[in-house]
């Protein structure tokens, strides 16, 4: 394949993983910040996990967005991929860590530390290494899902699986960190705003991981 090829492949993967994250956040953040806002995280258990699970569910128009647009891509290097599998893993592995990840800060950590207000630096720093050990975690269980719609042979499955790993370790705390600044401010829209370039930013860094692993895919 061309060398000039090749690099345009890449690009626009890359683009297709930075647009499917820029409105994949956006999306779940609109759905997350209407149920904060309308039902919040009450006091009694059970409604505490009724809104646990509404707002889980921010990751299904994620997931819709960036399976659609990633699967777009991905039969780009490999064409016999199946759309169907590709979208349903993506909402499935999507949910699950859109469900860790709200289940923390709603169960385990209700109430920050004393410090944390006079370091938020710290807070901050802790959510990035957070972001990124969960995100090699999850990112593996994400590649591992998806490399189901591959073919099998040439080692394309593991492949696959290391890329989210490494992709999602270096792309979560972009998301990670966009959800930390954005508590600062009082408006949604703007949270929302900022979620989605934090989005953008995952969705580079994933789509220039992953990206490569492709690559290694249509070349073998």
């Amino acid at each position: 394949m061309p060398k000039r090829r090749t690099t345009s492949l890449f690009i626009l993967w890359v683009l297709l993983c930075a647009f499917a994250e820029f409105f994949g956040i956006a999306a779940a953040a609109v759905w997350y910040g209407a149920i904060n806002v309308t039902v919040g995280e009450p006091e009694h258990i059970a409604l505490r996990v009724a809104a646990w699970f509404l707002m889980s569910l921010a990751s299904v128009p994620e997931g819709v967005i960036l399976g659609g647009l990633q699967s777009i891509g991905v039969r780009m290097f490999v064409p016999d991929v199946s759309v169907r599998r590709w979208v349903l893993a993506t909402i499935l592995v999507g949910f699950l860590g859109w469900a860790i990840g709200t289940f923390i800060p709603m169960f385990v950590m209700t109430e920050a530390p004393a410090a944390a207000s006079s370091e938020p630096s710290s807070e901050f720093q802790g959510a990035i290494l957070f972001a990124a050990s969960f995100g090699l975690l999850i990112g593996a269980v994400f590649g591992a899902a998806q490399s189901y719609a591959l073919p099998r042979g040439n080692g394309r499955r593991l492949a696959w699986t290391i890329a989210n790993g490494i992709g999602w370790a270096v792309a979560l705390p972009a998301i990670y960190g966009a959800a930390q600044i954005a508590a600062g401010y009082p408006g949604w829209s703007a949270r929302i705003a900022i979620w989605a370039v934090g989005g953008s930013a995952a969705g580079i860094l994933l789509g220039i991981v992953t990206g490569i692993a492709l690559l290694q895919m249509r070349r073998a």
